[in-house]
């Protein structure tokens, strides 16, 4: 059996991500897909929150995967994935397992990391990797997609969601929306209180 791993933060999820899971439905017998549910921040840039991205996966995401693709939420991905491998090591599995992501981050996939939680699967040549350049789906990026969040172009955002997606475009779209208005007026509020007590 030939099993697909991809660990992703997807926040938010595009067609780009859509475009890796699909190549590795297509390329395996069934993929296991590894999200993270954590909130995304980074200063200065555009929160969101790993609350929201939950409702839309189970919404609008999940119901128009591949039916060989299972999700499992929560947690760091790239641990997990490490931590399937090791299980498979432990249980002498007989299994191939190709490791799916971008061509940059395929590279974190070291064969010392790969050698160390699993090494009769590494030596069996039962790991492969697999990187995707952008030009074999959608080119485009999470930053993108924040930035039309934050510049409220709903037209652009909705083009570059996952076709299967886009009809729930104004939905998800709002949802997001309502984080960033949301910590707007949070962040009002902290310096409004902290100027009255200043």
């Amino acid at each position: 059996m030939k099993i697909g791993l991809l660990g992703m933060s997807a926040k938010p999820y595009h067609a780009g991500h859509d475009g890796l899971v699909r190549i590795a439905a297509d390329e395996n017998d069934s993929v296991m897909l590894f999200v993270s549910t954590t909130d995304r921040t980074r200063p200065g840039e555009l929160r969101v929150s790993g609350d929201t991205m939950q409702i839309i996966w189970w919404e609008y995401i999940e119901p128009t995967l591949p039916s060989n693709v299972t999700p499992d939420y929560g947690g760091i991905p790239v641990s997990k994935l490490y931590a399937t491998l090791e299980k498979a090591e432990a249980a002498g599995s007989t299994d191939t397992y190709v490791i799916y992501s971008d061509e940059e981050d395929i590279l974190k996939y070291t064969d010392e990391a790969l050698k160390k939680v699993a090494p009769n699967l590494f030596e069996n040549g039962q790991i492969e990797r697999r990187g995707i350049s952008r030009s074999e789906t959608v080119q485009v990026s999470g930053t993108e997609m924040r930035e039309y969040i934050e510049e409220d172009d709903i037209i652009g955002f909705i083009a570059l969601l996952p076709p299967a997606i886009q009809k729930h475009g104004k939905e998800i779209f709002e949802l997001l929306q309502d984080d960033v208005v949301g910590e707007s007026l949070l962040r009002s509020y902290v310096k409004t209180l902290l100027e009255h007590l200043a």
